[in-house]
């Protein structure tokens, strides 16, 4: 089962003259019930800006408000009738997915299929306060990926899949169905986001002055870190950030990159700005924030190359890393990385949610599920048949006592936290801690030591991180100076802690390798797509091929431009063999292309262990759908632990965060696939 992330803070950058606004519809279905709780068979859900503003599942069966002013403003005669709508598109997703499952000759087997739907639009203000159309989106996805896509601009559906391509002719000859999804998208919507947006700004809110940090993590380039300056927590969205060397401000010109302002999900907002500079620049760097609307003005100072966050401790916030395959364009290497780690996440407070728990406790081999406790369940339970065979009745037994004893432990140091901090019980806080160790495949089969990480995690901010090379602990922020300087003066805990990563852990990771093994798998071969989509320059397109479902891992991917093989000398680039969440795995290569290029491409795949090999073509024959409105998804705070912790409503998010594209959900689905 998919590992859905959840807690995204996702938003549009707010510039100096005009900001953007967006309202967002998404509907999910899944083809059959997949018992987990929090994960309902449909779900829908509307997004003023990014924030949740109501919600339905097909557990409860009705369309509630999800902000205070929703459910000020509207009448309850609107929440019915969204009840009713959102009834009935239940049963029009229920119907399709059948059809296209038929059409796709799929069966109703264990791994559920999904179908997803998004629509609405994205609005720019004007000087007096109007909201101007900018873009619409109406889209559809089935088992995670494009289906169907409505281009606003011309009034076509665009199918970038051949099996869509039989709704894309029914429905483009309903003309008074393309008439009406441009009219929506670009007026109706924008009519109803203005209106929330004025309900919402309506809305008695208190300023929020702004929690500023300054820290340096190691960059790719050995001789360099990334320093970081990041406000968040403050409201309005109006703040003035510098950073300085020497008292000089730095720009552009220098290196900066900002994030701009960013929303976060509590309707604070956020800005982090960052620039690369030499270790062994000794000037004086300091971050400045003015926030005119809270009277406040802080000036940060980093302490200098003493105090960087060192690789073991990851990217901001405690983030399991991605798969450990290469990059490659070929076979992967003869060595290969493999990595246990442990996740904890424990709440402040019950949220009263199902599936979202006050403490859970997770083991990942390789970055998939191997073992997971609960405070709801309170035991310690297998993920893996392989770990239910091998392990004996006593290792879950201790485990179980093992987790009941940190979530005590976590329950007691969110309080310290809480109180060190000067926080009330009135916010949601989270204390996470994540450690492992990550080993690299020998010749003879051994594991040798990589890398270790232990590191602790507050409200979604680094806390601190124990420095594996020097044996000593790291505090990214001020909070935690008070906690390294007591952990640093017991030897005993540096020293457990560093022989635990370096050895116990990666004896733990050798034996858990040899049990999964050991584990008869069947091969599975790969499916394969080429795809097209529009790139940043205007005049190119990014030419993908996909290969994914296969096992074992061992593939060969090769893109192919009249015959000739393109390598990383043409621009190609690959994502590398990565795992699946259902313990099979995928490729992606893509390579930037022009539009005007009329050569033959292709994909070739090769699963000797299958004995598939396979071929697609693609030739320019029309441009492919529209890509994602608006700037990127901007990045997630606090990182995947409290992702992977929050599952309630994460079905509903797949497709937005595959892409972001740009409501009263009234609109009717009235055509079948």
């Amino acid at each position: 089962m998919i590992l859905f992330a959840v807690v995204v803070l996702l938003g549009t950058v707010l510039t100096v003259n005009c900001e953007t606004h967006s309202l967002h519809y998404i509907y999910t279905a899944l083809s059959k019930p997949v018992g987990l709780p929090g994960i309902h068979e449909f779900t829908a859900m509307g997004l003023l800006d990014d924030r949740m503003i109501d919600y339905f599942d097909s557990e409860h069966q009705a369309k509630v408000p999800k902000q205070e002013w929703m459910r000020e403003r509207l009448p309850a005669d609107y929440w019915d009738k969204g009840t009713q709508s959102r009834k009935s598109k239940q049963q029009w997703f229920k119907v399709n997915i059948g059809i296209l499952m038929e059409r796709m000759r799929q069966n109703d087997s264990s791994t559920p299929h999904v179908l997803q739907w998004m629509h609405g639009c994205e609005g720019e203000t004007n000087p007096d306060g109007t909201l101007r159309f900018v873009r619409g989106m109406d889209m559809y996805n089935y088992d995670g990926n494009d289906f169907l896509s409505f281009d606003d601009k011309n009034g076509v559906w665009v199918a970038p899949t051949p099996e869509a391509e039989a709704t894309k002719r029914k429905w483009d000859n309903v003309q008074v169905l393309k008439e009406y999804t441009k009219g929506y998208l670009e007026n109706e919507c924008i009519d109803w986001l203005s209106k929330f947006l004025n309900y919402e700004q309506q809305q008695p809110r208190n300023t929020s002055p702004p929690e500023v940090s300054l820290y340096a993590k190691t960059s790719r380039v050995d001789a360099d870190v990334v320093l970081t300056c990041l406000a968040t927590g403050f409201y309005p969205a109006d703040v003035v950030l510098r950073m300085k060397k020497n008292e000089s401000v730095l720009t552009a010109d220098d290196g900066l990159i900002s994030s701009g302002v960013l929303p976060n999900e509590d309707h604070t907002f956020q800005r982090r700005d960052r620039v690369e500079v030499l270790r062994s620049d000794l000037s004086a760097f300091s971050c400045e924030v003015v926030h005119e609307a809270s009277a406040v003005s802080v000036t940060r100072v980093w302490g200098g190359p003493s105090v960087v966050v060192h690789p073991t401790s990851g990217p901001s916030a405690v983030v399991p890393t991605p798969s450990k395959s290469r990059p490659s364009v070929g076979l992967d290497p003869p060595t290969k990385t493999h990595s246990l780690t442990y996740i904890y996440t424990a709440l402040s407070k019950p949220v009263g949610l199902p599936g979202i728990h006050q403490f859970t406790a997770m083991g990942l081999l390789d970055d998939k599920m191997i073992d997971y406790f609960d405070s709801e369940n309170q035991v310690k339970v297998p993920r893996q048949e392989w770990m239910r065979e091998r392990l004996p009745a006593d290792y879950w037994d201790r485990g179980t006592q093992s987790r009941k004893s940190k979530q005590q432990w976590f329950k007691v140091n969110i309080g310290i936290l809480m109180e060190r901090m000067r926080q009330n019980d009135s916010d949601l806080h989270v204390l996470q801690w994540m450690h492992g160790c990550e080993g690299e495949t020998q010749p003879d089969g051994t594991l040798r030591f990589v890398r270790g990480v232990d590191m602790y995690a507050y409200d979604g901010n680094d806390f601190l991180s124990f420095d594996d090379k020097n044996g000593v602990w790291v505090a990214p922020i001020p909070e935690a100076e008070a906690t390294k300087r007591k952990w640093d003066g017991v030897q005993v805990l540096k020293e457990y802690t560093k022989g635990y990563l370096e050895n116990e852990c990666i004896d733990w990771l050798s034996k858990f390798l040899n049990y999964e093994q050991q584990q008869p798998r069947n091969t599975s071969p790969p499916e394969v797509f080429v795809f097209a989509k529009k790139a940043k320059v205007e005049t190119n397109l990014i030419l993908t091929c996909l290969a994914t479902g296969f096992y074992p891992k061992d593939i060969i991917v090769r893109i192919r431009r009249n015959g000739r093989v393109l390598t990383a000398v043409d621009g190609l680039t690959s994502s590398g063999v990565l795992p699946n969440n259902d313990e099979t795995f995928q490729r992606r290569d893509h390579v930037e292309i022009l539009k005007s290029d009329l050569s033959k491409f292709s994909c070739e795949v090769f699963h000797e262990a299958t004995g598939v090999d396979v071929t697609k073509t693609w030739y320019i024959t029309g441009l492919p759908p529209e890509p994602g409105c608006g700037p990127p998804i901007a990045a997630a705070v606090g990182g995947a632990l409290a992702l992977v912790a929050l599952v309630a409503v994460a079905v509903g998010l797949i497709l937005y965060l595959r892409r972001r594209r740009g409501a009263n959900d009234n609109k009717g689905n009235i055509f079948i696939f």
